[in-house]
């Protein structure tokens, strides 16, 4: 029952991983879409406000981290949060993969190097 409950737990983590990572390409995707912020000045002209809180994107990014949040919870009910709050750099490593797919972002090999060593650096933490 113990190893059910983890499974699961480690399930609701990969979820919360994925939302998160989609929630940033989702907002990325609109402000890209938008005029460029080059200030604090233009962040705060009620234009800008008014464009980012009514974007689709924007909003389908906030419902995805709010997803993320609320199952990250969860899954602290179960496991060790030294082992999760690693796990979420995994985050970086799928960010990076669907920017590179969905938005078409150049992504260096010296970047996808360090990708690996993040991807390398959670597999370490779960064998502990």
């Amino acid at each position: 029952m113990k190893e059910r409950k983890a499974v699961f737990a480690l399930t609701l983590l990969l979820i919360c991983i994925f939302a998160g990572a989609s929630g940033q390409i989702c907002w990325k995707h609109a402000m890209s879409n938008m005029d460029r912020i080059n200030s604090f000045d233009d962040l705060l002209q009620p234009k800008s406000i008014l464009s980012i809180i009514t974007d689709k994107y924007i909003l389908v990014g906030l419902i995805l981290y709010a997803s993320s949040t609320f199952l990250w919870l969860g899954a602290l009910s179960t496991l060790d949060v030294s082992f999760m709050y690693p796990m979420l750099s995994l985050g970086y490593v799928i960010t990076a993969i669907l920017a590179f797919v969905f938005l078409g972002e150049n992504v260096p090999m010296v970047r996808w190097v360090g990708i690996a060593l993040v991807v390398a650096g959670c597999f370490l933490i779960t064998r502990s």
